[in-house]
């Protein structure tokens, strides 16, 4: 495991080499976590091939076949072996960081170079491994059971545009720890990301004993080619990190599929908060994240009146730009929302400081979010955005809070945040939204163990119940019952 000085210590030198090195830095050749020259030029991440390029491969018959192979070798190894391969594809994703990092920013658009190497040092490093998976045995007057996990198979894994980087780092880790491979179905905006990992990946894993072609994805993205892979009859499990129509698709494929649906996490803030100075640095970091791309990330601010000037006070002291004024507020909406319904794709995950730009208005260049009043029926509020405009919403008290938390959530389950120092009103907020994560008293990051207890996870599935996807939750359970025999006391 490595520390958290590690972790800053390679944070502060990818960041020193970010602003020595041109914008082609990212095609250099990667380290693989053996040392070893990996694939080439990023340039080379398209390249067509039939019979499979590090696990990149033109015909998908051809990908599932292999990587169907490649997963029964891979449960034929030891388990010491597994977890090698494990630590292999961590060491990897962690000695090529900023690589990673840089290519996902050029191919999306979205969020900080600075962010997306510590998103993605959080997966590599965060992210549950072999631990995860927990035998149990149960004897009694009758006998023994014997509970294990196992894989399901191949997996279908649908990625998003928003973290084309760190979900491939995070369920590489996680579904080849439970014994399975992956065919990767990224995003158009993800495809060279996911094509350098998957070439990065399959090189240092059988430099750790696995086998070739454990991880596959296509040299192109299509509708045609999602289909033919979830219909499959190869493909044992389907994971969708998505928007509404993977999501449907996947779970229309008639296979097993969890499914990652969207959010709109609410924050609270009630009169009983006595630092507002935290409250506030704990909203600005977590929404500010990768300019707000997170699912987890604080969407509404949801402010008790008592409190409300006060926590708006602090949250321009901590980075939020206030935009009062009526005709700036109409400027920002024409520009984020130019239809009125539908965010501008452009804006998505841009720096706060470029959307006002953009909106013609003038504020500092180290913004960290936009905030703006607003009320509960303003698109703003009921829809999730994918950018740094953060809009806060008065209500006159906790009752009320809660009642509009709950409609603008609109019984996603997925996330919501409160700050308060009453236990009874956490509970009854945690009773009332019912959510996967509830936070308290915290950035929304402590809900994925980042500065809380827990685990760490891109795939939130609450569609279809599971909520934080770990290693465990890409495995079956196998119940082995013995009769009569192996229960050693009386």
């Amino acid at each position: 495991m490595i520390d958290e000085t590690t972790i800053a210590s390679i944070v502060a030198e990818v960041l020193k080499n970010i602003q020595q090195q041109s914008p082609q830095a990212a095609g250099t050749t990667p380290v693989t976590a053996g040392g070893g020259a990996g694939q080439g030029r990023l340039s080379q991440a398209g390249s067509k091939t039939s019979s499979g390029d590090k696990g990149v491969y033109s015909d998908l018959n051809a990908a599932i076949h292999a990587a169907k192979r490649a997963q029964q070798e891979l449960v034929k190894l030891s388990l010491k072996t597994r977890g090698n391969i494990v630590a292999a594809i961590r060491r990897a994703a962690i000695e090529n960081v900023e690589t990673i990092a840089r290519l996902a920013h050029e191919e999306t658009g979205y969020g900080r170079i600075e962010d997306k190497i510590q998103k993605k040092l959080y997966a590599a490093r965060l992210t549950p491994g072999l631990e995860d998976l927990k035998t149990e045995a149960i004897s009694g007057d009758n006998g023994l059971i014997l509970i294990e996990r196992t894989p399901f198979g191949l997996i279908a894994s649908i990625e998003p545009a928003t973290h084309p980087g760190s979900c491939v780092i995070n369920h590489a880790i996680s579904m080849v720890a439970a014994g399975n491979s992956i065919i990767f179905l990224p995003h158009p905006k993800g495809l060279k990301t996911a094509q350098y990992l998957v070439r990065l990946f399959n090189t240092a894993i059988q430099e750790a004993g696995g086998p070739e072609d454990l991880l596959v994805v296509g040299d192109r993205v299509s509708l045609e080619n999602l289909d033919l892979v979830l219909s499959h009859p190869d493909v044992d499990l389907v994971v969708a990190t998505g928007g509404p129509e993977v999501v449907n698709r996947a779970l229309r494929s008639g296979k097993k599929a969890i499914a990652a649906g969207p959010g709109n996490p609410p924050v609270v803030v009630d009169e009983t908060v006595k630092d507002l100075a935290y409250a506030a640095r704990c909203i600005v970091d977590g929404a500010a994240f990768d300019n707000t791309v997170l699912c987890i990330a604080e969407k509404v601010i949801i402010a008790v009146a008592a409190i409300a000037d006060e926590l708006i006070f602090q949250l321009q002291n901590h980075g939020a730009y206030l935009v009062q004024d009526e005709s700036d507020k109409e400027k920002l909406i024409r520009t984020i929302l130019p239809d009125g319904k539908r965010f501008h794709p452009d804006l998505i995950g841009r720096d706060a400081a470029v959307i006002l730009k953009q909106a013609g208005i003038s504020a500092p260049e180290n913004t960290r979010i936009v905030l703006m009043e607003c009320p509960p029926e303003h698109p703003l509020v009921q829809e999730e955005q994918l950018l740094p405009v953060l809009p806060l919403v008065r209500v006159p008290d906790f009752d009320a809070a809660l009642e509009l938390a709950a409609q603008v959530e609109h019984g996603f389950q997925h996330t919501a945040i409160i700050h308060s120092q009453d236990v009874g009103r956490i509970t009854a907020y945690a009773r009332r939204l019912r959510t996967d994560i509830l936070v308290a008293n915290a950035s929304s990051a402590a809900g994925l163990n980042i500065g809380g207890e827990g685990h760490f996870s891109h795939t939130i599935a609450s569609p279809t119940g599971e909520g934080i996807c770990t290693p465990r939750t890409y495995t079956r359970e196998q119940r082995t019952v013995i009769v009569g025999a192996l229960r050693t006391v009386d």
